[in-house]
């Protein structure tokens, strides 16, 4: 797809020549298109889903989910970035990379699964049906190693390839779902959905790598690189912990507190929340290795296209939540029914968090390129204490409510406050209230 030929002719012609531009359109064109069979998959079988399990069911499958991703979210060992990073700056290098990220990988993802079947087994909730979910979507992990192979398509900047992986992936999991639900399944069956997507994906990245050249085979298993992105990634895999805590610990403090029905609203309010969410995760794949060069390149530069970022995450909020507050009630109980109520009443609130998440994956770019991985890690970690605090102080008080609150502070600290006790952060910080203050006067100025 070549973004640029279906633009009208005064825009197509002021970006010739303009390789960078013309190549993050078609970047966000099919990361767009993959993320958009994401929102719609989301919005017809997730809901029909939910509707179909009820508030309880859904609530418990939801906890398993949160479970096992808190545990893959430090699994995961946080490389992406890092080897993102290093194979644009080192593509001769690419077998190296490749070889120690899916070796490390590997051996986390099992190390991560035998976690996941520990805290099943001296699960607290034994009355509900905890056990088998979360043993059953902890077997995703073993697919996810493949997952490395995106890596490489990010850095070459081929989004088209990761785009239709993802979506035959998602299409087959959710024909799949809808299988299951017209044949009243039972809900590990529904578990397993998941697995489905992450074992077709992984399908889908061996072909894909295969097409344009490369084998794993032919990855070497290089100890020093290995060695250098634990060294490098420790403290993201820390703070890739934090950070799922901070965004899921909620989840696993109301099924404690206040039991799966209620875990049921607040998730299903959650997934329309996520619905727009998809769009600065697009931002960040195709902006990332744009502003890594620039970094490298122009320092000048790579300012401007730091804070022009900000300043898009913000309006990005804008134009996802102010529909969501004025008319996200009545669309959430029209979509998921009269067992939802809670659902819609939390809905108006839960958009706030946009704000802070848009701005979270922005700031993560600014952390990598500056090697600010030590400060990222006490940035997430403070938030994650702060919102485990809250969340077990107001949710027995407040209910669901409680924890939207605790999201909202616990993110404030982590991603603005604390960026005021470190210079290159304070710089930082800098860039993102202006875009907040200023969001129509580009950083060129």
């Amino acid at each position: 797809m070549n973004v640029s030929r279906l633009l009208p002719a005064f825009l197509a012609r002021r970006l010739e020549g303009r390789d960078t531009i013309r190549r993050s359109l078609d970047n966000a064109a099919w990361l767009f298109a993959d993320q958009a069979v994401r929102m719609v998959a989301a919005l017809l079988v997730g809901v029909w889903m939910a509707r179909y399990l009820g508030p309880e069911k859904y609530g418990w499958l939801s906890y398993a989910t949160a479970l096992v991703g808190t545990v893959t979210s430090f699994t995961s060992l946080g490389i992406n970035a890092v080897v993102v990073r290093e194979l644009v700056r080192f593509p001769g290098e690419t077998p190296q990379w490749m070889g120690a990220a899916f070796f490390l990988k590997s051996v986390a993802s099992t190390v991560g699964f035998l976690i996941c079947v520990l805290v099943a087994w001296i699960e607290p909730a034994s009355s509900a049906p905890t056990r088998p979910l979360v043993v059953i979507v902890a077997l995703g992990m073993f697919f996810q190693t493949v997952d490395v192979i995106d890596l490489l398509f990010q850095a070459r900047g081929q989004s088209r390839v990761s785009a239709w992986v993802r979506i035959i992936g998602c299409l087959a999991a959710n024909s799949f779902k809808a299988a299951l639900i017209f044949g009243h399944a039972s809900l590990p069956a529904l578990a397993a959905a998941g697995v489905v997507e992450l074992a077709v994906c992984s399908v889908g990245w061996l072909v894909a790598v295969r097409r344009v050249g490369m084998s794993p085979g032919h990855w070497t298993r290089d100890a020093a690189k290995a060695r250098l992105l634990l060294r490098e990634s420790w403290p993201l895999a820390l703070s890739g912990l934090a950070i799922y805590t901070q965004a899921y610990a909620d989840q696993i403090v109301i099924a404690h507190t206040l039991g799966g029905a209620e875990l049921g609203q607040y998730a299903a309010a959650m997934r329309l929340v996520g619905v727009p969410a998809f769009i600065p995760m697009v931002v960040y794949t195709v902006a990332a290795p744009e502003i890594t060069r620039a970094h490298r390149d122009d320092r000048a530069l790579y300012r401007q296209r730091m804070g022009d970022l900000y300043r898009l995450m913000f309006l990005l909020f804008l134009v996802a939540a102010l529909p969501l507050i004025a008319i996200g009630g009545p669309v959430a109980r029209w979509l998921l029914g009269g067992p939802y109520e809670g659902a819609a009443l939390l809905l108006p609130w839960l958009v706030f968090r946009l704000f802070f998440t848009n701005f979270g994956v922005a700031r993560s770019i600014f952390i990598t390129n500056e090697g600010l991985f030590r400060f990222g890690l006490v940035t997430a970690i403070a938030g994650a204490v702060v919102n485990v605090a809250l969340n077990l102080w107001l949710i027995p008080r407040w209910g669901a409510r409680g924890a939207i609150v605790s999201s909202i502070a616990s993110f404030a600290v982590s991603t603005f406050l604390l960026e005021g006790f470190q210079p290159l952060a304070r710089a930082n910080l800098g860039l993102m209230i202006r875009a907040v203050v200023l969001p129509w006067r580009s950083f060129r100025s």
